[in-house]
């Protein structure tokens, strides 16, 4: 019973390793295509495993260089220049009438007058704005100065905004005493000592009218009027009585 049991086991064991030498050829045939033999006398077949096809990885591609351009700075809108206009200066009068002459100064000719009710365009000044140069309303074209410091002119706008304007000097005019009395000359009240007490005897006027008073007159009148204009030099000769001197 024995044997009959171990006869049935070996059988059994044949069969199981029969088995598994079939399962062994049929998994070296399905794995030929993945094996390669290299037979030669004397040397052992190795297994060379074929190469996995291997998905290539994409190529990381270098994001383009972005291109800085550098812009200029803004430049600030440039404004053309432009020359500011003088404002508009004028005088008028009231009250009386005022001189206009050559010149910035009482020492210059008169060339004209600027007539009570008048008013005239202003075109220049002096270095002190006590003169300004205007055009003559009465004479279109032509240009003279008057003063700005009388009780007769009103000056509209700012006379330092014009032009300061420059004129040769004039020639000095003179009043000069050749008698034995002293003279006085109105209306600048100066007084000329006689010819005796040079150089007080003599003195520079503006251009224009004056009246001599003899002090040693008892009337207390004018004994001459003398008018001056540039480069003038007057005299004077006789005295109240009619006494004539002249100077030496």
């Amino acid at each position: 019973m024995i044997s009959k049991l171990k006869l049935q086991m070996s059988l059994i064991l044949l069969s199981l390793i029969a088995l598994g030498v079939q399962g062994c050829a049929l998994s070296s045939g399905d794995v030929s295509d993945a094996v390669s033999v290299t037979s030669t006398p004397g040397e052992i077949p190795t297994w060379t495993p074929r190469p996995e096809e291997l998905t290539a990885l994409p190529t990381a591609t270098k994001p383009a260089s972005v291109s800085k351009t550098e812009s200029a700075p803004p430049t600030g809108t440039n404004t053309p220049f432009t020359t500011p206009t003088p404002k508009t200066v004028t005088i008028s009068i009231s009250g009386g009438n005022l001189n206009i002459r050559r010149g910035p100064s009482i020492n210059y000719n008169y060339v004209g007058v600027l007539y009570d009710g008048e008013t005239a365009l202003a075109v220049g000044r002096d270095r002190i704005s006590r003169w300004i140069l205007i055009e003559i309303p009465s004479k279109p074209g032509a240009r003279g100065w008057v003063t700005t410091e009388t009780e007769y002119t009103d000056v509209e706008g700012d006379p330092s905004n014009l032009p300061f304007m420059e004129e040769k000097p004039a020639s000095p005019a003179y009043i000069r005493n050749c008698t034995r009395h002293t003279m006085r000359i109105s209306p600048t009240g100066v007084e000329l000592l006689s010819k005796f007490d040079e150089p007080y005897n003599e003195e520079q006027f503006g251009v224009g009218t004056y009246q001599v008073y003899d002090l040693e007159n008892p009337h207390n009148e004018a004994i001459l009027d003398v008018s001056l204009s540039e480069g003038k030099t007057v005299d004077i000769i006789y005295d109240w009585a009619g006494e004539k001197s002249k100077c030496e």
